[in-house]
């Protein structure tokens, strides 16, 4: 009884002494993962962090009023041609949505000087990556979200960067 369990505790003590993979070697391993489905005769050359931001919700709201300001320019846009045009539904409509937005743009402009620092989410990474096929190499980017469970998530903008770098090798 002895044996077993010394035996025992020895293999929870190996088993425990496992050395963690850096985060480096996580995200390469995920990467790896998600191009061989994508494409099996490409090949991860390396991926490098370029930089990692805290996600708090300050952090939301500075992307969320990104956005909006950029579809506000776009509407804008679309309200100028038609009204060169002089569609006047379309003209109605595109003023009522920036009117609303404008509304919008400035409750979230206002919100971020006071939203909250020190919760996290998890880390924003920027990532850059090299990738082979066809003895071709293509160095792009993109933007790899990790939650304080070190889980990946909103995996498409890692598979649509792959499609995107794929398909300038082929």
């Amino acid at each position: 009884m002895r044996k077993l369990t010394f035996w025992s505790f020895a293999c929870l003590f190996v088993i425990s002494c496992k050395q963690r993979q850096t985060l480096t070697q996580q995200l390469t391993n995920a990467f790896s993962t998600h191009l061989k489905q994508i494409d099996s005769a490409a090949v991860l050359d390396s991926l490098h962090i370029l930089w990692s931001v805290p996600a708090t919700p300050r952090l939301g709201r500075i992307i969320d009023d990104s956005i909006y300001s950029r579809e506000y320019s776009r509407i804008k846009m679309q309200l100028a041609n038609v009204q060169q045009n002089n569609y006047k539904d379309s003209i109605e409509f595109y003023q009522y949505e920036i009117s609303y937005m404008e509304k919008e743009i400035d409750s979230i402009s206002k919100g971020i000087v006071h939203s909250d620092t020190t919760h996290r989410y998890g880390t924003l990474f920027g990532c850059a990556y090299y990738i082979k096929k066809n003895d071709k190499t293509k160095i792009d980017s993109t933007i790899l979200f990790v939650d304080s469970t070190s889980t990946i998530h909103f995996n498409e903008y890692m598979d649509s960067a792959i499609h995107r770098s794929i398909k300038t090798l082929d």
